[in-house]
């Protein structure tokens, strides 16, 4: 016979466990203490379909009313500031103009004048006052450099 020696015999390793995930080895976990317990798939399946929805419907409540109708900017009233000003070209065909303008007690409003002339936006500067009556197209422009002057919106159609 040959005097081949025997494996030893070794003891078990202990189960691989992670923090949130708790036993990996499949079996009955000894130790319930971990994160979440034992309902972490379920809870982990729920937290994913609320930041699911929260991408749906949040940026709907959040973005602000753009007004860029004719009839709705005939309509409004501005009595404030311009904050900004600013152009969106996505396509060469359509330009926008923006402008946002904060009025009294921190009402913002943005106007975009995708369907006026051009020419009333490039009058128009950051820091000016702007007034205008419900149902009118004459802006009264307070200027800082040059004598106040009342602009009129022309749309194209």
């Amino acid at each position: 016979m040959s005097t081949v020696p025997a494996a030893s015999h070794r003891v078990p390793r202990k189960k691989l466990k992670m923090p949130l995930f708790g036993g990996m080895g499949g079996g009955a976990s000894a130790n319930r203490d971990d994160f979440f317990g034992k309902n972490f798939g379920s809870i982990l399946i729920a937290m994913t379909g609320i930041a699911f929805a929260a991408q749906i419907f949040l940026p709907n409540i959040w973005s602000e009313k753009v007004y860029n109708e004719a009839d709705e900017i005939t309509e409004m009233a501005w009595d404030g500031s311009i904050r900004k000003k600013y152009t969106d070209a996505k396509f060469k065909s359509e330009i926008h103009y923006y402008l946002v303008i904060k009025g009294k007690k921190g009402k913002k409003q943005i106007i975009d004048l995708v369907e006026a002339d051009p020419v009333f936006f490039d009058q128009l500067a950051v820091p000016q006052r702007v007034t205008k009556a419900a149902n009118s197209l004459d802006v009264h422009v307070q200027r800082f450099s040059k004598p106040d002057t009342t602009l009129r919106i022309k749309f194209l159609e």
